[in-house]
């Protein structure tokens, strides 16, 4: 016999534990979290020099939450005491999250396909059962889906979640593919050892004008960028093509027609495309690699299929950092209510809004600062 859920949420990671405790919050109990390792497992495989760029400080009392907490009365600068969490740092946060919640995760479960089976749907498990829910809930995460881009000789690459010790390169110049934040954290890296790098970007956050820091460079990563930038090579307007290896070296091929020699293995930091997962493929239409969603953060084709976490994305407001999905959670959990003809607790509500983690109108993203 199959398990009956109202709503399963796929991943626990920040998304999934996050939008598990809003739905307790509001009284939504049947629910289950599935993730195919364990909580956190995702930052527990970040490099060990990898740290969140987004702050974290204690602020609860003054209605702003700590930046990377997923609750509105828990801080994770509080818990593990650091400014700039590394992966193992806010793997250990989650997991204080979902056992403090008592939240009810099946951990070592992958979900191996979603079917739509009328007004519900069926989820097949890898352990070869099956459960049922009206609604899903995808907090799948993105650093499991590195984005390789779609060249000639992209194979030759290696991708920016590969590296695994720095210190493992080589000390010859390394080429870098991509010039926002994970590429200048790899060239800031390999400085640091004394290692010089060359940047390829069709496009960099440090050029940047705009104030939001999804499009921009954050400030953490400007500044240890400037302690190093003597060391770090920038070349903008320089989209790869191509890449062609031979017996000693690595030719690359732009856009503009123009080439350039690496003597290492080119490196990627090309971002993540989540949309390779054919649990998204499979019940969401795509847009150049995102989901499509709509205002519910729903799937346009599956209809109670919701996505949480880094790719949710309207029109130009990208909800990539915790501090901005998060305020989807208790808008989500109140969309659940209300297509069961059920009321809201409003003291709930409200100290979600008081947290300022209550986001239910995108027209209000627009990112500006006079200085």
């Amino acid at each position: 016999m199959n398990v009956n859920y109202s709503v399963a949420i796929i991943g626990a990671g920040p998304a999934g534990i996050g939008l598990g405790t809003a739905l307790q919050n509001y009284g939504i109990n049947n629910f289950v979290i599935l993730e195919k390792d364990y909580v956190g497992a995702t930052f527990d495989k970040w490099n060990k020099e990898t740290h969140f760029i987004s702050p974290s400080f204690t602020t609860n009392g003054f209605g702003a939450p700590d930046l990377n907490s997923i609750t509105t009365d828990t801080s994770p600068a509080y818990s593990i005491n650091s400014e700039h969490p590394s992966g193992k740092q806010y793997a250990n946060y989650l997991r204080l999250v979902a056992m403090m919640n008592h939240l009810p995760v099946i951990q070592n479960t992958a979900v191996k396909d979603i079917i739509p089976s009328g007004n519900h749907y069926e989820l097949m498990l890898s352990s070869s059962e099956v459960i049922e829910a009206q609604y899903v809930f995808i907090g799948i995460g993105d650093y499991s889906y590195p984005y390789r881009p779609d060249i000639s000789g992209s194979n030759y690459g290696l991708h920016y979640v590969d590296i695994q010790d720095y210190d493992d390169f080589e000390r010859k110049p390394q080429t870098i593919i991509g010039g926002n934040e994970a590429g200048i954290d790899i060239a800031v890296n390999l400085a640091k050892r004394g290692i010089p790098s060359t940047i390829y970007t069709d496009e960099s956050g440090l050029e940047s004008k705009s104030a939001d820091p999804s499009k921009r460079l954050s400030t953490y990563t400007t500044s240890r960028y400037l302690n190093y930038a003597n060391m770090i090579n920038i070349e903008s307007n320089k989209k790869l093509v191509a890449i062609k290896k031979t017996t000693s070296e690595y030719n690359l091929t732009f856009r503009d027609a123009s080439t350039a020699i690496s003597q290492t293995r080119p490196i990627f930091a090309t971002g993540f495309a989540v949309s390779q997962s054919p649990l998204i493929s499979n019940l969401f239409e795509v847009s150049s690699n995102r989901p499509v969603l709509t205002a519910s953060d729903e799937s346009t084709i599956h209809p109670n299929v919701f996505l949480i976490g880094p790719q949710v994305t309207h029109d130009d407001v990208v909800l990539c950092y915790i501090y901005k999905y998060r305020q989807r959670f208790a808008p989500l959990a109140e969309e659940i209510l209300a297509r069961n003809n059920l009321a809201a607790n409003p003291q709930i509500t409200q100290a979600y809004k008081n947290a300022n983690m209550f986001l239910d109108d995108f027209d209000d993203c627009d990112v500006n600062c006079e200085c």
